[in-house]
């Protein structure tokens, strides 16, 4: 194996990571966020019951 082999081989592993890495804190995030207003949506609709 050579160092060129093992520099791409690498730098395509950890572009793969990260891409990955990426995706999954977007889907999460997204998620978070959306629970986030519900919560304050809900909290708003409770302070306006009382």
């Amino acid at each position: 194996m050579t160092w060129q082999l093992f520099w791409q081989i690498f730098l395509f592993g950890v572009l793969g990571i990260f891409a990955v890495m990426a995706v999954l804190v977007t889907i999460l995030g997204a998620r978070d966020i959306r629970k986030l207003i519900r919560g304050l949506k809900e909290n708003d609709e409770d302070r306006e019951n009382e």
